[in-house]
């Protein structure tokens, strides 16, 4: 599902190509009074003809029943036309309340930038507090408080709260797939890593349908260093959720991969959004396109490990002083926190920048804490003028033997 598209004269067959699908389903809403027609409409990319339509009415302040209506409508219409099987009946929670349902529903709007993914948690929270039996504003609730953890001010406490609700989702509903993928997310930023491929393995063999479960083992291995392995999971991810914006971080592996339009492929997945803006930086930098990469700085906040200050110094040879200090506030900021990817990304970042010490130092915390860029070492753009550096071999070499332990951990499991 994805808002990217809009508008009336839109060309549902340059949409489908876009997204590789051959079947999009549209739809719009009309109010009258204190009634809402929903209609839905499924296109045929191939020849753009509609080949499913069906249009409810309801109560405008009934957003349950227009939810039952939607997918009843939607299981016995839409999902035969498509080939899928109507037989099983709805699985999962439903929502009980209306003014829980309601605050969950307004909750998925809002971005995922530290400032909006407060106002969302808060209103997550508020939602499970009158309804505590909807495992999906669970499960969103423990994205909420996992963004909290990794681009807000939350840190650990943020990262226990999303495990907690996370389990709290699968409590309620054991197949909801996408808190047992986040549960694994959240296992690697600690550095849990046999355990956590274990654990996305698991998901993929038993839903090997699942886009997010793909997903999760593509996260996992690029944790692992295993990048070639990591882009097809991405890929597969990809292929059978093409709007999914969870996964733009599969951008890192290609950008560690040298391979600048793939990633940037993932990162207009999140279009708009702070992480994309900081993530372009890092991919114009490493292909030499410093005044492109100065343009993304005004759409990043001031937050240490949004890294803006430091591509605005690391960019401007005037600001030698203000590079240095901000360089030390960075790598307080990436030691700081749970998960060791920000401490390579800024790392190879540092060094771009001519802060070999700071680099060094992040890039051996990282692979101390089962990030094992050992692929990545040799590949990334940024890290060129490193890899002739003295210290260069011993961080590879601690790379290698960070990426070894895993692989003996993941054939052990396998026997």
């Amino acid at each position: 599902m994805t808002s990217k598209y809009t508008g009336s004269n839109l060309d549902l067959q340059q949409a489908g190509r876009e997204m590789g699908v051959t079947s999009i389903v549209t739809g719009h809403y009309l109010t009258e009074g204190n009634q809402l027609e929903v209609t839905l409409e499924a296109v045929d990319v191939a020849n753009n003809r509609s080949v499913w339509r069906d249009t409810i009415s309801v109560a405008k302040s009934d957003r349950i029943a227009m939810r039952e209506q939607i997918t009843s409508r939607v299981r016995q219409g839409l999902v035969p036309v498509l080939g899928g099987s109507s037989a099983s009946g709805e699985a999962g929670t439903r929502p009980k309340s209306e003014e829980a349902y309601d605050l969950y529903l307004r909750s998925i709007a809002f971005p995922h930038d530290a400032g909006p993914n407060k106002e969302a948690l808060a209103m997550l929270e508020r939602a499970v507090g009158i309804d505590p039996t909807y495992a999906p504003a669970w499960g969103a609730l423990g994205l909420r408080y996992y963004f909290d953890a990794s681009y807000g001010d939350g840190g650990q406490p943020m990262l226990t709260r999303s495990d907690s609700a996370m389990e709290r989702a699968l409590a309620l509903d054991p197949n909801l797939i996408s808190a047992a993928a986040q549960l694994v997310a959240n296992q690697m930023d600690r550095g849990n890593l046999g355990h956590a491929y274990a654990q996305a393995s698991t998901l993929v063999k038993r839903r090997p349908e699942s886009a997010i479960a793909h997903f999760a083992l593509s996260y996992v291995l690029r944790y692992a260093g295993l990048l070639d392995d990591a882009a097809r999971e991405c890929d597969t991810a990809l292929k059978l959720d093409r709007g999914n914006y969870q996964f733009r971080s599969c951008a890192w592996t290609f950008r560690e991969l040298g391979q600048p339009q793939r990633a940037m492929e993932f990162v207009r997945l999140d279009a708009g959004s702070e992480w994309a803006a900081r993530l372009t930086a890092f991919i114009l930098m490493g292909q030499g396109e410093l005044a492109e990469a100065r343009q993304t700085i005004p759409k990043t906040s001031g937050a240490p490990l949004m890294g803006s200050d430091l591509v605005r110094y690391c960019l401007d040879p005037q600001q030698t002083s203000q590079l240095d200090r901000t360089a030390q506030m960075l790598e307080a900021a990436a030691l700081a926190g749970v998960d060791a990817e920000p401490r390579y990304n800024y790392g190879a970042l540092l060094s771009y920048c001519g802060q070999k010490d700071a680099a060094v130092r992040l890039l051996k915390s990282a692979f101390e804490h089962n990030y094992c860029a050992y692929t990545a070492l040799q590949t990334d753009p940024l890290l060129v003028k490193f890899r002739g550096t003295p210290e260069f071999s011993a961080l590879l070499s601690a790379a290698k033997e960070c990426q070894n332990k895993f692989l003996a951990q993941r054939d052990q499991g396998l026997h």
